[in-house]
């Protein structure tokens, strides 16, 4: 079976780390030589946040699974996000976090 593997990038206009996130993310791909397609999502609304379920910007999704195992699905939030990772704090997924998501994402389509 063979699947389309999809970075999924949701991001809010008020945000403006979801630019810094794309950038880092199409870098992250360009250099893992996978077939992935990014996909940017607007999150308009309240609304639209609560049918997503995001948890804010800018939100990374790799075949529909946030990239940070410690997330939890929030009933719709606009704001900006934070990210933790090895014990700091981003205001978008460091490249080593994004390198890490998308090995497991190669590990889990082979498996």
């Amino acid at each position: 079976m063979n699947r389309q593997n999809i970075v999924e990038i949701l991001y809010t206009d008020e945000c403006p780390f979801w630019k810094e996130a794309l950038k880092l993310i199409e870098s992250v791909v360009r250099e893992s030589r996978m077939e992935i397609s990014i996909k940017n999502t607007k999150v308009s609304s309240v609304t639209e946040a609560k049918r997503l379920k995001f948890p804010g910007s800018p939100t990374v999704r790799i075949n529909g699974v946030d990239i940070d195992p410690a997330v939890k699905e929030t009933e719709g939030y606009v704001g900006c996000r934070i990210y933790r990772y090895k014990g700091r704090m981003y205001e978008y997924p460091p490249r080593e976090m994004i390198k890490s998501a998308l090995g497991s994402m190669v590990k889990e389509k082979r498996g």
